[in-house]
């Protein structure tokens, strides 16, 4: 039985997890340079973990999907990168787990079937989320995330969880 394959947020190299035991790590180089100032040691990364992009293909899913689910606003390159990529080792290596706490990470992975683990045992109560915007102002809510502004009274709109 080969060892459990894992795609790693950068929160899981401050968390320790690819220094604590067997695994196969991976990661995206949006990542790497995120923790790259870190005292996780560069060696190690490069020792431990491989170092890839996701393909172009998985990218475009990704962001169709954070679209669909109100997600995309709060992901950030780096995120979606990460998503893409555990998205191709999903297709490709069958068992993989994305390590991160992120909700809207988790909540993307959880409608494309990534699974997830968290990055430490107190990873938190999750559940998958739907997002409407919300308007302060006149109280309008709307579907649409890539909508900043309420149309009808100028607000800055907040996003909310669904009810439904």
């Amino acid at each position: 039985m080969s060892d459990p394959a894992y795609v790693l947020d950068s929160t899981a190299f401050y968390a320790g997890i690819p220094y604590q035991g067997n695994g196969r790590y991976y990661t995206t180089y949006l990542v790497l340079e995120e923790v790259k100032h870190h005292s996780v040691g560069s060696s190690l990364i490069h020792t431990r973990v491989q170092v890839t992009e996701p393909s172009q293909e998985s990218l475009g899913q990704v962001k169709a999907t954070a679209a669909k689910t109100g997600d995309i606003r709060a992901l950030s390159q780096t995120d979606l990168s990460l998503l893409a990529l555990g998205l191709d080792l999903k297709k490709s290596e069958g068992g993989v787990s994305l390590v991160s706490d992120d909700f809207a990470i988790r909540n993307v992975a959880e409608v494309l079937s990534i699974p997830l683990a968290p990055t430490s045992l107190k990873g938190g109560e999750w559940k998958n989320t739907t997002w409407k915007m919300y308007c302060r102002g006149c109280g309008k809510t709307y579907t649409n995330p890539k909508l900043t502004t309420c149309p009808i009274c100028g607000t800055q709109l907040v996003r909310k969880a669904s009810n439904s």
